[in-house]
């Protein structure tokens, strides 16, 4: 057991190979003990075996750094080293290694939202299983710790993120920007999962006998390539700022290949009293050594809402060169989240033992929500081959704004709909308007339909408008925005809709 060591001088990263986490597992499941969020016990249970799909639950543990970002410059350094970490990663994998694909995405449990991963498995879960890629999730807050030994004290007992520096060392301050100073100093410190996510990635590509991949069967297969991927507020963005040119799995290629963010993305609080960054800070115009694309909806441009991260003022030109490969892609009229999103949230029964809350969700789609998730399942597919291949990603045009930080607001076209971003026949061939809510903690926008009178003034008659569709969902296809496999699903919802009425 190794002793932490602090340093009283901040001490600088070294770009070194990643140390492999010990591994446990894959654990036991029975009637009675099972993982937290298995595909099996969401809201809307997913049948892995249907798809040649095997899940598995391990626990990997290690030695990881605290940091210091905030006021230290471009890159952060280490306030403390060798402090020890315990997680767990639920892999979903072909059960038959041959029909593996060379990816496997990592995926950051959002914490916030027990342990949902709609970013990834949420929105992209059929694309996933068809390629034969990995889906790996990974626990990185100790509050997620805390509830998941509420549903399974046993099974997850050693998981946590022991605060490894001195109790008179330990920091207190603000977490967030706006936020009440922390009246504690931290018995947890959740800053050494950012080591962990490098481990973990190192596992995935590892061909040694303790990756869940490459020792499964005689004939397991490691990853070739890792994608970083989620929605959990600003912690990969964090990672892909500060950390990822310094994680390597043999000092010099890298533990993670590219990364896909969803929604919130300038860098958050990297270790305990650290502050998040504020939007006009530089270093949230996130530039790594790999790949990196981010999808964002309305909710994420500008203040107010449940997301008030003014993600407009972290724009930078998109860039095709070594170390700056990068896309923003805004999808107009998205909300953060819609209903069904909460398919990939555990089931009633284990968010009861989770947090108290056991809840079944409306999973409906409501009249005119815009289902976005097919571009996240289309950028996914071009970071794929940008990873790959090197064929870059397409560009898309920002959604136009107008005004200065932090009042800038939408510039609205004829129907009050958002102008540029990334369009769809939600917006080019309306029959709603979309607003966007600015009360805290608002997640939908505001759907008003159009008139009869409106509806019939813009299309004269079914045909007319059936036939828009199929161009704009034609050129959203040009545009590399939807998959050809999920394009007929916005067409057979525009023949079945009532336009005009």
């Amino acid at each position: 057991m190794r002793q932490p060591v602090y340093y009283e001088e901040l001490k600088e990263i070294e770009k070194l190979p990643v140390a492999l986490p010990k591994v446990t597992g894959p654990l036991p499941n029975t009637d009675e003990s099972y993982p937290f969020n298995a595909a099996n016990r969401q809201q809307k249970p997913f049948d892995l075996a249907k798809y040649g799909y095997v899940e598995e639950e391990y626990l990997i543990s290690g030695y990881a750094n605290v940091y210091e970002y905030h006021d230290v410059g471009l890159y952060p350094k280490i306030r403390c080293q060798d402090g020890s970490y315990c997680t767990r990663i639920l892999v979903r994998r072909p059960r038959d290694p041959h029909k593996q694909s060379d990816f496997a995405i990592l995926e950051i449990f959002n914490y916030a939202g027990a342990e949902r991963a709609f970013a990834g498995w949420g929105y992209c879960a059929e694309y996933i299983l068809s390629r034969g890629d990995v889906w790996v999730g990974i626990t990185i807050r100790q509050n997620a710790v805390d509830n998941l030994k509420k549903f399974d004290a046993v099974r997850y007992a050693a998981l946590g993120f022991p605060n490894p520096v001195p109790l008179d060392k330990r920091k207190q301050g603000r977490t967030l920007t706006g936020e009440m100073e922390t009246k504690e100093s931290g018995e947890f410190e959740s800053g050494l999962a950012y080591d962990a996510m490098s481990q973990a990635a190192a596992l995935l590509k590892s061909k040694t006998l303790q990756n869940p991949l490459y020792g499964s069967s005689i004939s397991g297969k490691a990853a070739r390539y890792v994608i970083g991927m989620g929605a959990s507020g600003c912690d990969l963005s964090l990672y892909a700022a500060a950390l990822q040119p310094f994680a390597t799995i043999d000092g010099k290629n890298p533990c993670f290949d590219g990364f896909h963010i969803h929604m919130t993305g300038y860098p958050g609080c990297i270790s305990n009293g650290e502050t998040r960054f504020e939007a006009n800070d530089d270093r949230c115009k996130i530039m790594t050594n790999v790949p990196l694309v981010w999808t964002q909806t309305m909710g994420d441009m500008r203040g107010g809402g449940i997301h008030p991260s003014y993600s407009y003022m972290y724009r930078w030109p998109d860039s095709d060169l070594p170390g700056r490969q990068h896309r923003q892609y805004e999808i107009a009229g998205a909300a953060l989240g819609m209903d069904w999103d909460m398919a990939v949230c555990p089931c009633a029964e284990d968010l009861q033992k989770y947090n108290g809350e056991g809840k079944e969700f409306p999973l409906e789609r409501h009249f005119g929500e815009i289902p976005f998730h097919y571009v996240i399942r289309a950028v996914l597919d071009h970071l794929k081959k940008w990873i790959r291949y090197g064929i870059p990603a397409p560009k898309s045009a920002y959604i136009e704004m107008e005004g200065e930080y932090p009042d800038a607001d939408f510039v609205l076209d004829e129907h009050g709909n958002p102008k540029g971003g990334v369009r769809s026949p939600y917006v080019d061939v309306p029959v709603c308007t979309y607003t966007w809510k600015d009360e805290p903690g608002a997640v939908r926008n505001i759907i008003t339909p159009f008139s009869p009178e409106k509806l019939k003034s813009l299309y004269p008659t079914h045909d007319v408008y059936l036939r828009k569709v199929v161009k704009s969902v034609m050129e959203m296809i040009q545009n590399g925005f939807l998959l050809p496999e999920d394009a007929s699903e916005i067409i057979m919802e525009a023949m079945d809709a009532a336009v005009p009425e």
